[in-house]
Protein backbone atom coordinates (compact mmCIF):
# COMPACT_ATOMS: atom_id res chain seq x y z
CA UNK A 1 0.00 0.00 0.00
CA UNK A 2 2.81 2.37 0.88
CA UNK A 3 4.59 1.59 -2.39
CA UNK A 4 1.39 2.20 -4.32
CA UNK A 5 0.94 5.56 -2.64
CA UNK A 6 4.55 6.45 -3.38
CA UNK A 7 3.98 5.61 -7.03
CA UNK A 8 0.88 7.80 -7.08
CA UNK A 9 2.89 10.64 -5.57
CA UNK A 10 5.46 10.23 -8.29
CA UNK A 11 2.91 10.80 -11.05
CA UNK A 12 2.30 14.51 -11.55
CA UNK A 13 -1.26 14.06 -12.69
CA UNK A 14 -2.22 12.43 -9.36
CA UNK A 15 -0.19 14.67 -7.05
CA UNK A 16 -3.18 15.93 -5.04
CA UNK A 17 -4.10 12.35 -4.08
CA UNK A 18 -1.27 12.35 -1.52
CA UNK A 19 -3.71 14.14 0.80
CA UNK A 20 -5.84 11.57 2.67
CA UNK A 21 -8.87 13.82 3.21
CA UNK A 22 -8.88 14.86 -0.43
CA UNK A 23 -8.83 11.21 -1.55
CA UNK A 24 -11.95 10.59 0.52
CA UNK A 25 -13.64 13.68 -0.91
CA UNK A 26 -12.79 12.59 -4.44
CA UNK A 27 -14.14 9.09 -3.86
CA UNK A 28 -17.34 10.45 -2.35
CA UNK A 29 -17.75 12.87 -5.26
CA UNK A 30 -17.30 10.15 -7.89
CA UNK A 31 -19.90 7.91 -6.24
CA UNK A 32 -22.41 10.72 -5.69
CA UNK A 33 -22.06 12.00 -9.24
CA UNK A 34 -22.44 8.48 -10.61
CA UNK A 35 -25.72 8.36 -8.70
CA UNK A 36 -26.68 11.77 -10.06
CA UNK A 37 -26.11 10.69 -13.66
CA UNK A 38 -27.96 7.43 -13.12
CA UNK A 39 -30.86 9.57 -11.92
CA UNK A 40 -30.66 12.07 -14.80
CA UNK A 41 -30.32 9.36 -17.46
CA UNK A 42 -33.22 7.28 -16.17
CA UNK A 43 -35.41 10.30 -15.45
CA UNK A 44 -35.07 11.69 -18.98
CA UNK A 45 -36.12 8.40 -20.55
CA UNK A 46 -38.95 7.90 -18.04
CA UNK A 47 -40.39 11.38 -18.68
CA UNK A 48 -40.22 10.82 -22.43
CA UNK A 49 -42.09 7.52 -22.00
CA UNK A 50 -44.75 9.06 -19.76
CA UNK A 51 -45.41 12.19 -21.84
CA UNK A 52 -43.96 11.60 -25.34
CA UNK A 53 -42.99 15.30 -25.27
CA UNK A 54 -39.64 17.08 -25.63
CA UNK A 55 -41.22 20.01 -23.82
CA UNK A 56 -41.85 17.92 -20.69
CA UNK A 57 -38.31 16.51 -20.76
CA UNK A 58 -37.07 20.10 -20.71
CA UNK A 59 -39.68 21.18 -18.17
CA UNK A 60 -38.65 18.60 -15.57
CA UNK A 61 -35.00 19.57 -15.96
CA UNK A 62 -36.04 23.22 -15.63
CA UNK A 63 -37.98 22.49 -12.46
CA UNK A 64 -34.91 20.95 -10.86
CA UNK A 65 -32.79 23.97 -11.71
CA UNK A 66 -35.14 26.70 -10.50
CA UNK A 67 -34.38 26.38 -6.73
CA UNK A 68 -30.74 27.22 -7.39
CA UNK A 69 -31.69 30.72 -8.51
CA UNK A 70 -33.27 31.40 -5.11
CA UNK A 71 -31.29 29.28 -2.65
CA UNK A 72 -27.72 29.05 -4.00
CA UNK A 73 -26.73 32.42 -2.38
CA UNK A 74 -27.79 30.99 0.98
CA UNK A 75 -25.86 27.82 0.21
CA UNK A 76 -22.77 29.93 -0.41
CA UNK A 77 -23.29 31.82 2.83
CA UNK A 78 -23.69 28.57 4.79
CA UNK A 79 -20.51 27.25 3.15
CA UNK A 80 -18.65 30.29 4.50
CA UNK A 81 -20.29 30.28 7.93
CA UNK A 82 -20.96 26.62 8.80
CA UNK A 83 -19.08 23.32 8.79
CA UNK A 84 -18.74 22.46 5.09
CA UNK A 85 -18.42 18.72 5.63
CA UNK A 86 -21.64 18.59 7.65
CA UNK A 87 -23.47 20.55 4.97
CA UNK A 88 -22.35 18.02 2.37
CA UNK A 89 -23.38 15.10 4.61
CA UNK A 90 -26.82 16.63 5.03
CA UNK A 91 -27.14 17.05 1.26
CA UNK A 92 -26.14 13.45 0.49
CA UNK A 93 -28.43 12.04 3.17
CA UNK A 94 -31.56 13.91 2.06
CA UNK A 95 -30.78 13.20 -1.62
CA UNK A 96 -30.61 9.47 -0.91
CA UNK A 97 -33.99 9.50 0.81
CA UNK A 98 -35.69 11.45 -1.99
CA UNK A 99 -34.27 9.28 -4.76
CA UNK A 100 -35.21 6.08 -2.92
CA UNK A 101 -38.76 7.47 -2.58
CA UNK A 102 -38.83 8.05 -6.35
CA UNK A 103 -37.59 4.49 -6.91
CA UNK A 104 -40.41 3.13 -4.76
CA UNK A 105 -43.04 5.13 -6.65
CA UNK A 106 -41.72 3.83 -9.97
CA UNK A 107 -41.43 0.22 -8.76
CA UNK A 108 -44.99 0.16 -7.42
CA UNK A 109 -46.39 1.54 -10.69
CA UNK A 110 -48.00 4.63 -9.17
CA UNK A 111 -45.53 7.14 -10.61
CA UNK A 112 -47.00 10.25 -12.23
CA UNK A 113 -45.36 13.26 -13.79
CA UNK A 114 -46.22 15.42 -10.78
CA UNK A 115 -44.32 13.03 -8.48
CA UNK A 116 -41.21 13.52 -10.62
CA UNK A 117 -41.73 17.29 -10.61
CA UNK A 118 -42.05 17.57 -6.82
CA UNK A 119 -39.05 15.34 -6.09
CA UNK A 120 -37.02 17.27 -8.68
CA UNK A 121 -37.81 20.56 -6.95
CA UNK A 122 -36.81 19.14 -3.57
CA UNK A 123 -33.55 17.71 -4.92
CA UNK A 124 -32.75 20.99 -6.64
CA UNK A 125 -33.31 22.84 -3.36
CA UNK A 126 -31.04 20.49 -1.40
CA UNK A 127 -28.25 20.75 -3.95
CA UNK A 128 -28.51 24.55 -4.15
CA UNK A 129 -28.01 24.78 -0.39
CA UNK A 130 -25.18 22.24 -0.11
CA UNK A 131 -23.22 22.12 -3.41
CA UNK A 132 -21.20 25.32 -2.82
CA UNK A 133 -19.59 23.61 0.17
CA UNK A 134 -18.29 20.79 -2.04
CA UNK A 135 -16.14 23.26 -3.97
CA UNK A 136 -15.29 25.64 -1.14
CA UNK A 137 -13.87 22.80 0.99
CA UNK A 138 -11.18 21.78 -1.53
CA UNK A 139 -8.50 24.38 -0.63
CA UNK A 140 -8.64 23.29 3.03
CA UNK A 141 -7.84 19.67 2.10
CA UNK A 142 -4.72 20.27 -0.05
CA UNK A 143 -1.67 22.50 -0.05
CA UNK A 144 -1.71 25.67 -2.22
CA UNK A 145 0.71 24.23 -4.78
CA UNK A 146 -1.65 21.28 -5.29
CA UNK A 147 -4.82 23.38 -5.69
CA UNK A 148 -4.80 23.51 -9.52
CA UNK A 149 -4.26 19.76 -9.69
CA UNK A 150 -6.91 19.10 -7.03
CA UNK A 151 -9.40 21.23 -8.93
CA UNK A 152 -8.64 19.38 -12.16
CA UNK A 153 -8.97 16.05 -10.35
CA UNK A 154 -12.31 17.23 -8.95
CA UNK A 155 -13.48 18.00 -12.48
CA UNK A 156 -12.13 14.60 -13.50
CA UNK A 157 -14.32 13.04 -10.82
CA UNK A 158 -17.36 14.83 -12.29
CA UNK A 159 -16.57 13.36 -15.68
CA UNK A 160 -15.95 9.88 -14.26
CA UNK A 161 -19.41 10.05 -12.71
CA UNK A 162 -20.80 11.35 -15.99
CA UNK A 163 -19.35 8.30 -17.76
CA UNK A 164 -20.07 5.63 -15.14
CA UNK A 165 -23.59 6.83 -14.30
CA UNK A 166 -25.13 6.47 -17.78
CA UNK A 167 -23.31 3.15 -18.24
CA UNK A 168 -24.83 1.78 -15.05
CA UNK A 169 -28.21 3.27 -15.94
CA UNK A 170 -28.14 1.61 -19.35
CA UNK A 171 -27.42 -1.79 -17.80
CA UNK A 172 -29.99 -1.38 -15.02
CA UNK A 173 -32.75 -0.16 -17.35
CA UNK A 174 -32.35 -3.31 -19.43
CA UNK A 175 -31.97 -5.72 -16.48
CA UNK A 176 -34.14 -4.46 -13.61
CA UNK A 177 -36.31 -1.79 -15.31
CA UNK A 178 -36.76 1.81 -14.18
CA UNK A 179 -37.49 1.18 -10.51
CA UNK A 180 -34.27 -0.73 -9.96
CA UNK A 181 -32.33 1.94 -11.83
CA UNK A 182 -33.52 4.64 -9.44
CA UNK A 183 -32.72 2.40 -6.46
CA UNK A 184 -29.17 2.20 -7.82
CA UNK A 185 -28.97 6.01 -7.84
CA UNK A 186 -30.20 6.21 -4.24
CA UNK A 187 -27.72 3.59 -3.03
CA UNK A 188 -24.88 5.56 -4.66
CA UNK A 189 -25.72 8.59 -2.50
CA UNK A 190 -25.73 6.39 0.61
CA UNK A 191 -22.21 5.15 -0.21
CA UNK A 192 -21.08 8.73 -0.89
CA UNK A 193 -22.43 9.74 2.52
CA UNK A 194 -20.40 7.00 4.23
CA UNK A 195 -17.17 8.01 2.48
CA UNK A 196 -17.68 11.68 3.27
CA UNK A 197 -18.29 10.91 6.96
CA UNK A 198 -14.67 9.74 7.26
CA UNK A 199 -13.20 13.12 6.28
CA UNK A 200 -11.61 15.10 9.10
CA UNK A 201 -10.77 18.51 7.62
CA UNK A 202 -8.70 21.02 9.61
CA UNK A 203 -10.67 23.34 11.86
CA UNK A 204 -11.47 26.78 10.45
CA UNK A 205 -12.37 29.99 12.22
CA UNK A 206 -15.98 30.87 11.38
CA UNK A 207 -17.49 34.29 12.03
CA UNK A 208 -21.17 34.50 12.90
CA UNK A 209 -21.44 38.15 13.89
CA UNK A 210 -23.12 39.69 10.87
CA UNK A 211 -26.62 39.17 9.53
CA UNK A 212 -27.46 36.78 6.68
CA UNK A 213 -28.47 39.54 4.28
CA UNK A 214 -25.43 41.63 5.07
CA UNK A 215 -23.18 38.65 4.39
CA UNK A 216 -24.91 37.98 1.06
CA UNK A 217 -24.65 41.65 0.05
CA UNK A 218 -20.98 41.63 1.03
CA UNK A 219 -20.34 38.61 -1.19
CA UNK A 220 -22.22 40.10 -4.15
CA UNK A 221 -20.34 43.37 -3.70
CA UNK A 222 -17.03 41.54 -3.85
CA UNK A 223 -18.08 39.75 -7.05
CA UNK A 224 -19.23 42.99 -8.71
CA UNK A 225 -15.94 44.71 -7.85
CA UNK A 226 -13.82 42.03 -9.53
CA UNK A 227 -14.01 42.35 -13.33
CA UNK A 228 -12.21 39.07 -14.03
CA UNK A 229 -14.47 37.19 -11.65
CA UNK A 230 -17.64 38.67 -13.14
CA UNK A 231 -16.42 37.90 -16.67
CA UNK A 232 -15.68 34.26 -15.88
CA UNK A 233 -19.08 33.73 -14.28
CA UNK A 234 -20.86 35.45 -17.19
CA UNK A 235 -18.99 33.31 -19.70
CA UNK A 236 -19.93 30.11 -17.87
CA UNK A 237 -23.51 31.37 -17.64
CA UNK A 238 -23.67 31.99 -21.39
CA UNK A 239 -22.32 28.54 -22.24
CA UNK A 240 -24.60 26.89 -19.67
CA UNK A 241 -27.73 28.66 -20.88
CA UNK A 242 -27.34 28.41 -24.65
CA UNK A 243 -25.11 25.37 -25.33
CA UNK A 244 -25.02 22.89 -22.46
CA UNK A 245 -28.81 22.16 -22.38
CA UNK A 246 -28.35 19.80 -25.33
CA UNK A 247 -27.47 16.89 -23.01
CA UNK A 248 -30.74 17.21 -21.09
CA UNK A 249 -32.59 16.70 -24.39
CA UNK A 250 -30.40 13.72 -25.30
CA UNK A 251 -33.36 11.28 -25.01
CA UNK A 252 -35.02 13.20 -27.86
CA UNK A 253 -31.79 13.16 -29.90
CA UNK A 254 -31.52 9.40 -29.40
CA UNK A 255 -35.11 8.46 -30.20
CA UNK A 256 -36.37 11.06 -32.65
CA UNK A 257 -33.23 12.32 -34.45
CA UNK A 258 -30.90 9.30 -34.54
CA UNK A 259 -33.56 6.60 -34.27
CA UNK A 260 -31.94 4.57 -31.49
CA UNK A 261 -33.52 3.22 -28.30
CA UNK A 262 -32.55 3.38 -24.65
CA UNK A 263 -29.30 1.48 -25.24
CA UNK A 264 -28.21 4.02 -27.86
CA UNK A 265 -29.28 6.84 -25.55
CA UNK A 266 -27.10 5.46 -22.74
CA UNK A 267 -24.16 5.13 -25.17
CA UNK A 268 -24.47 8.78 -26.20
CA UNK A 269 -24.44 9.88 -22.57
CA UNK A 270 -21.43 7.63 -21.91
CA UNK A 271 -19.61 9.10 -24.92
CA UNK A 272 -20.02 12.62 -23.54
CA UNK A 273 -18.74 11.39 -20.16
CA UNK A 274 -15.76 9.62 -21.75
CA UNK A 275 -14.82 12.82 -23.56
CA UNK A 276 -15.18 14.78 -20.33
CA UNK A 277 -12.73 12.37 -18.71
CA UNK A 278 -10.21 13.16 -21.42
CA UNK A 279 -10.63 16.91 -21.00
CA UNK A 280 -10.25 16.75 -17.23
CA UNK A 281 -7.15 14.53 -17.56
CA UNK A 282 -5.59 17.09 -19.90
CA UNK A 283 -6.28 19.83 -17.33
CA UNK A 284 -4.80 17.72 -14.51
CA UNK A 285 -1.73 16.93 -16.60
CA UNK A 286 -1.15 20.60 -17.42
CA UNK A 287 -1.13 21.50 -13.73
CA UNK A 288 -0.47 25.20 -13.09
CA UNK A 289 -0.67 26.09 -16.79
CA UNK A 290 0.43 29.66 -17.57
CA UNK A 291 -2.03 30.37 -20.41
CA UNK A 292 -5.26 29.50 -18.68
CA UNK A 293 -7.20 32.30 -20.39
CA UNK A 294 -6.52 31.07 -23.92
CA UNK A 295 -7.20 27.50 -22.85
CA UNK A 296 -10.56 28.54 -21.42
CA UNK A 297 -11.54 30.51 -24.55
CA UNK A 298 -10.38 27.77 -26.93
CA UNK A 299 -12.18 24.97 -25.10
CA UNK A 300 -15.43 26.99 -24.96
CA UNK A 301 -15.31 27.72 -28.70
CA UNK A 302 -14.44 24.09 -29.54
CA UNK A 303 -17.35 22.85 -27.43
CA UNK A 304 -19.93 25.06 -29.14
CA UNK A 305 -18.56 24.54 -32.67
CA UNK A 306 -18.60 20.75 -32.32
CA UNK A 307 -22.13 20.96 -30.92
CA UNK A 308 -23.29 22.53 -34.20
CA UNK A 309 -21.84 19.59 -36.14
CA UNK A 310 -23.42 17.13 -33.71
CA UNK A 311 -26.86 18.66 -34.24
CA UNK A 312 -26.52 18.34 -38.02
CA UNK A 313 -25.49 14.68 -38.09
CA UNK A 314 -27.85 11.75 -38.66
CA UNK A 315 -25.26 8.97 -38.30
CA UNK A 316 -25.18 7.28 -34.89
CA UNK A 317 -21.48 6.19 -35.05
CA UNK A 318 -20.37 9.68 -36.10
CA UNK A 319 -22.56 11.20 -33.39
CA UNK A 320 -20.85 9.02 -30.80
CA UNK A 321 -17.45 10.26 -31.96
CA UNK A 322 -18.50 13.89 -31.86
CA UNK A 323 -20.07 13.39 -28.43
CA UNK A 324 -16.62 12.36 -27.15
CA UNK A 325 -15.04 15.54 -28.57
CA UNK A 326 -17.85 17.71 -27.17
CA UNK A 327 -17.47 16.16 -23.73
CA UNK A 328 -13.68 16.63 -23.83
CA UNK A 329 -13.90 20.34 -24.69
CA UNK A 330 -16.58 20.90 -22.05
CA UNK A 331 -14.59 19.02 -19.39
CA UNK A 332 -11.50 21.11 -20.09
CA UNK A 333 -13.55 24.33 -19.99
CA UNK A 334 -15.06 23.43 -16.60
CA UNK A 335 -11.71 22.39 -15.10
CA UNK A 336 -9.90 25.57 -16.13
CA UNK A 337 -12.76 27.86 -15.05
CA UNK A 338 -13.06 26.22 -11.64
CA UNK A 339 -9.30 26.36 -11.06
CA UNK A 340 -9.13 30.06 -11.91
CA UNK A 341 -12.06 30.89 -9.65
CA UNK A 342 -10.68 28.98 -6.66
CA UNK A 343 -7.24 30.52 -7.12
CA UNK A 344 -8.32 34.18 -7.29
CA UNK A 345 -11.00 34.18 -4.55
CA UNK A 346 -9.95 34.51 -0.87
CA UNK A 347 -11.26 31.89 1.55
CA UNK A 348 -13.68 34.23 3.36
CA UNK A 349 -15.60 34.79 0.10
CA UNK A 350 -15.07 31.40 -1.51
CA UNK A 351 -18.39 29.85 -0.50
CA UNK A 352 -20.43 32.81 -1.68
CA UNK A 353 -18.58 33.05 -4.99
CA UNK A 354 -18.94 29.31 -5.52
CA UNK A 355 -22.66 29.60 -4.84
CA UNK A 356 -23.00 31.94 -7.81
CA UNK A 357 -20.91 29.51 -9.84
CA UNK A 358 -23.21 26.68 -8.75
CA UNK A 359 -26.16 28.75 -9.99
CA UNK A 360 -24.61 28.68 -13.47
CA UNK A 361 -24.58 24.86 -13.27
CA UNK A 362 -28.37 24.99 -13.15
CA UNK A 363 -28.76 27.27 -16.15
CA UNK A 364 -28.78 24.23 -18.49
CA UNK A 365 -32.00 23.27 -16.74
CA UNK A 366 -33.49 26.66 -17.59
CA UNK A 367 -32.10 26.52 -21.11
CA UNK A 368 -33.59 23.04 -21.53
CA UNK A 369 -37.09 24.51 -21.11
CA UNK A 370 -36.46 26.93 -23.97
CA UNK A 371 -34.81 24.19 -26.00
CA UNK A 372 -37.68 21.78 -25.36
CA UNK A 373 -40.28 24.36 -26.38
CA UNK A 374 -38.27 25.30 -29.49
CA UNK A 375 -37.92 21.62 -30.38
CA UNK A 376 -41.68 21.16 -30.54
CA UNK A 377 -41.77 24.20 -32.86
CA UNK A 378 -38.73 23.98 -35.21
CA UNK A 379 -37.13 20.65 -34.32
CA UNK A 380 -34.23 19.81 -31.99
CA UNK A 381 -31.33 20.22 -34.49
CA UNK A 382 -32.33 23.77 -35.47
CA UNK A 383 -32.87 24.74 -31.83
CA UNK A 384 -29.44 23.41 -30.79
CA UNK A 385 -27.60 25.08 -33.69
CA UNK A 386 -29.27 28.43 -32.88
CA UNK A 387 -28.26 28.23 -29.22
CA UNK A 388 -24.67 27.28 -30.09
CA UNK A 389 -24.34 30.20 -32.53
CA UNK A 390 -25.58 32.64 -29.88
CA UNK A 391 -23.03 31.19 -27.48
CA UNK A 392 -20.15 31.60 -29.97
CA UNK A 393 -21.00 35.26 -30.53
CA UNK A 394 -21.11 35.78 -26.75
CA UNK A 395 -17.72 34.11 -26.18
CA UNK A 396 -16.05 36.12 -28.95
CA UNK A 397 -17.54 39.33 -27.57
CA UNK A 398 -16.18 38.64 -24.07
CA UNK A 399 -12.77 37.73 -25.51
CA UNK A 400 -12.50 40.98 -27.46
CA UNK A 401 -13.77 43.22 -24.65
CA UNK A 402 -11.55 41.81 -21.90
CA UNK A 403 -7.91 41.50 -22.97
CA UNK A 404 -6.96 40.60 -19.38
CA UNK A 405 -8.70 37.26 -19.81
CA UNK A 406 -6.47 36.39 -22.77
CA UNK A 407 -3.39 37.26 -20.72
CA UNK A 408 -4.41 35.31 -17.60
Amino acid sequence: MKNALTNIRGIQIFRSLRHHNYRLLLGSTIVALSGYWILITARGWLVLQLTDSAFWVGMIAFIMGIPSLFFAPFGGLYADKLDRRRLMLLGHGISALLILLLATLVSTGVIAIWHIAVISVLLGTVWALTDPASLAIIPSLVTPDDLMNATAMNTLSWQIGRFIGPAIAGVLMSLVAMGGTFYGAGIAFVVAFLLLSRIRPPATVISRQTSIWRNIREGLGYIRSNTMLMTLILMVAGVSLFATPYFLLMPVFARDVLGVGEAGYAQLMMAVGAGGLGGAIIAAKLGDFKRKGWLLIGSALAFTAMLILFAMLRSFPLSLGLAVIIGSANGLFIAVTTAILLSIVPDQFRGRVMSLYVMTWQLPSIGSLMLGAATDWVGLPVAVVTGALICIVFILGVTLRLPALRRF
